[in-house]
């Protein structure tokens, strides 16, 4: 147990709290645990021995924190009563109680009465105090009833999930890590998302909860358990990265397509396209392109397809503006699961007949919209006219279109029987929470766990009670390089360096913690680890070449020379090392070897204006000044070969020249500094030499 606070003080510090909020029950709870604990002391320090001695400190303990949450739940109503979830708990009669709601759902009702009992069920769940052991009993009574409504189950765990966001509770989250184990798999995802959030969030206090301890370490063992959890922290962390994707998705993907749009009606649909990418993992890239629209913007369709299949959210922007119907006033909607009976869609099916029927069934069946976002799709048809709901349901429908009707009827099957992927279920519920923590009106009043997720990465070592996540190499390998690939950087090189302790050190990993060092511009490591990579596996341009870069970053010229060297021994025509290397040599002071080299890289891309700059540069550091006015193609470049080669004439009316075209005086100092900077290195011009011509340019003599 922490030794600071002292059990002691913290019931002090609760008796405390609990004073001011003038509740008699909880006083004299605090006063029994105080009561309690003397007791137990004055056996200590008379000698007298008790076995249970550290069993009950324990649990004095855990009640302290679970009284400890409660004082901040009763503090939270007191100072916010017109807040949500104030409101939600006042308007609770005794028919929403847990027992109540229970006989209802195990009875068959309308659709009117199973909504009225799901909301009642959302708002008690989520507004409730620190559940006792009655109440935990009936929730599961509900989870395992065959009578109750799937919906209602999941609806259920949402709101346990919700309740958690608010105020920790070991029963609730006791009730998550027992509803993972359910056969229905809405409900297992659910909660195994809500495990991931609260042990999150609450990762301090489960020291004081050995039982949940307890139940963690059994479910460890399992290795499906600990894969579904770095499932689970992945799609998190790529949600926290939806408002890029967003920006993304409105400032370049959508626009490109829709000027490709004549074409689309003709090409393959996304279900189709998104299977042949994932066949054989083709790389988008590789296909050719062109720069035509049509071209461009099958292009961006496969990108968007790529982004799908990564799990990305790509349609928070199209839904968001889909929120605002009444639906979505009532905090419980936002995390139905989707289903054809729900009473909101009825408008719509009146409306539109038996065509409503095949729309609801693309839906269902496969649709990878999540479950908030299909009914906003639904609320929005059922206000259209005949011709725009047609033109928005042949949309969804389209992509089904490579499915036969035996095809769509048993992806329907799947979808009813609870039988999809379940990092479908997963990933849609995540979406559905990011909606709500992030569109709902009242989101304010909200602990959002996905903004604090942009700092502090939803990784395995942010739950430090799931030790086995990072005792399991392969999967912290591959969440490493999820991360790498995300471009979090330092939280993958923690990962890498964590799984390299105990696992086979090869170079492919020496060359991502390098890469990684390199990313967070620690040169220094990056060199170490590189030439690490390079011990192992010698001859790799790809580790040379990056060792190369580092080394520059640092000043080490000559060893990236050595490592530009032996690339070009590989690929002897590749204008670009042949350009590094080139500019390592100048920086050690061998510059004729540097111009032969540059002269090899002009012969190959006459027209690369970085190869013919610096070849004009060496040239006059070569002292070679008329021949480097035919590579320098600038009148300040020019302007600085006229000054070291001693004619002022035609310096200062190069440097005019340049000032002219620059016209900023600022924008001409920085340019001019930049262009003197390699020949005052080289001690062949004088920063006292150089001033004197910058300001005859500005003086305009």
């Amino acid at each position: 147990m922490p030794n600071n606070p002292s059990l002691s003080t913290f019931i002090n510090n609760l008796q405390t709290q609990a004073q001011t909020l003038d509740n008699w029950e909880l006083n004299e709870s605090i006063e029994q645990m105080r009561s309690t604990y003397y007791y137990m002391l004055s056996f200590l320090v008379k000698g007298v021995e008790d076995p249970n001695a550290k069993q009950l400190g324990q649990q004095l303990w855990t009640q302290a924190q679970a009284t400890g949450q409660r004082i901040r739940r009763i503090k939270y109503l007191k100072e916010k009563p017109n807040s949500r979830y104030s409101i939600a708990l006042l308007t609770l009669r005794s028919d929403s109680e847990l027992g109540n709601l229970l006989m209802r759902l195990e009875v068959p009702c309308e659709p009117a009465e199973l909504e009225d009992c799901m909301v009642k069920l959302f708002r008690r769940i989520w507004t409730s105090d620190q559940w006792q052991n009655g109440d935990y009993e009936v929730a599961m009574q509900m989870l395992d009833s065959g009578q109750v409504p799937p919906k209602a189950k999941a609806v259920l765990i949402s709101a346990v999930v919700l309740a958690l966001m608010e105020f920790f509770d070991e029963r609730k989250l006791t009730l998550l890590l027992d509803a993972y184990l359910n056969e229905d798999n809405e409900v297992s995802q659910r909660a195994l998302v809500g495990i991931v959030l609260s042990l999150r969030k609450d990762h301090e206090l489960l020291n004081y909860y050995p039982e949940i301890t307890s139940r963690l370490n059994i479910l460890s063992d399992d290795e499906a358990f600990t894969q579904y959890i770095y499932t689970i922290l992945m799609q998190l962390q790529i949600s926290t990265m939806t408002d890029k994707i967003t920006s993304k998705m409105r400032e370049d993907i959508m626009p490109n397509i829709v000027k490709g749009s004549r074409m689309m009606k003709q090409r393959m649909g996304l279900v189709e396209l998104g299977n042949k990418l994932s066949e054989n993992g083709e790389n988008p890239e590789w296909l050719p392109t062109t720069d035509s629209d049509d071209s461009k913007a099958e292009e961006k369709v496969r990108e968007m397809v790529e982004m799908q299949l990564e799990g990305e959210d790509i349609y928070m922007a199209t839904f968001a503006m889909m929120k605002g119907y009444r639906f979505f006033g009532e905090m419980a909607h936002w995390f139905y699961p989707f289903t054809d009976d729900d009473i909101a869609l009825q408008n719509m099916q009146q409306n539109f007949g038996s065509k409503s029927g095949d729309f609801m069934r693309a839906l269902l069946a496969g649709s990878p919209f999540c479950n908030s976002d299909k009914y906003s799709l639904c609320l929005l048809t059922s206000t259209l006219e005949q011709q725009g709901f047609e033109s928005i349901a042949a949309q969804v429908e389209a992509q089904m279109s490579d499915l036969d009707q035996d095809e769509l009827n048993e992806a329907l099957s799947k979808s009813i029987n609870r039988k999809k992927k379940l990092k479908e279920y997963s990933r849609h519920f995540i979406f559905d929470l990011y909606r709500f923590f992030y569109i709902y009106g009242f989101r304010s009043e909200f602990y959002n766990p996905f903004a604090d997720g942009k700092k502090n990465i939803f990784s395995p070592e942010s739950i430090p009670a799931l030790p086995s996540l990072t005792e399991n190499k392969p999967l912290l390998l591959e969440h490493a390089e999820f991360l790498m690939r995300k471009g979090y950087y330092e939280q993958a090189l923690s990962e890498f360096l964590l799984y390299m302790q105990t696992e086979e050190h090869t170079a492919e990993l020496f060359q991502k913690i390098g890469f990684c060092y390199q990313k967070t511009e620690q040169w220094a490591e990056a060199q170490k680890y590189y030439e690490r990579a390079d011990s192992i596996k010698a001859d790799s341009k790809w580790t040379l070449s990056h060792l190369g870069r580092v080394c520059i970053m640092q000043g080490d010229y000559a060893t990236a020379q050595d490592c530009y060297e032996q690339i070009c021994q590989m690929e002897p025509e590749n204008v670009g090392y042949l350009l590094r290397w080139a500019e390592c040599l100048k920086e050690t002071g061998q510059t004729a070897d540097a111009i032969d080299i540059l002269h090899k890289a002009n012969y190959l891309e006459p027209d690369s204006q970085k190869v013919r700059r610096l070849l004009g540069t060496c040239l006059i550091l070569n002292k070679e000044y008329e021949k480097s006015l035919s590579f320098l193609d600038t009148p300040l470049a020019r302007g600085m070969a006229y000054i070291i080669g001693g004619n002022p004439t035609k310096a200062y009316a190069q440097l005019k020249k340049a000032y002219s075209e620059l016209n900023s005086p600022t924008t001409f100092a920085q340019n001019f500094n930049e262009e003197a900077q390699p020949y005052y290195k080289a001690a062949i011009l004088t920063p006292q030499v150089a001033e004197l011509y910058f300001d005859a340019v500005l003086f305009n003599v």
